[in-house]
């Protein structure tokens, strides 16, 4: 199968399974989805298919700020790439 192939796959299985919006932010009052929700559900989906994400950090920034009150607030921007490798090519 072509990592295109398994892409598809991936993406086939995922519409049928989704990824539900089960968390609650109390202080906001909206639902969301958390990242190891995403990872529960993608990862054996990923391993069904023999397909693999491999990251790749290009750059990272660090801003600090200070709040309102006087808190410390780090922002953090990532770039990064994410390599799609199939197991059978």
């Amino acid at each position: 199968m072509s990592v295109y192939k398994a892409i598809n796959a991936v993406q086939l299985d995922l519409s049928k399974e989704g990824i539900g919006k089960d968390r609650k932010n109390v202080q906001q009052g909206y639902s969301f989805r958390g990242i190891d929700d995403v990872y529960n559900v993608l990862s054996p989906l990923l391993g069904k298919h023999g397909l693999c994400i491999l990251p790749r950090v290009l750059s990272r920034e660090v801003v600090e700020r200070q709040t309102a009150k006087g808190g410390t607030l780090f922002y953090v921007t990532v770039d990064m790439e994410f390599d799609f490798v199939s197991s059978e090519d």
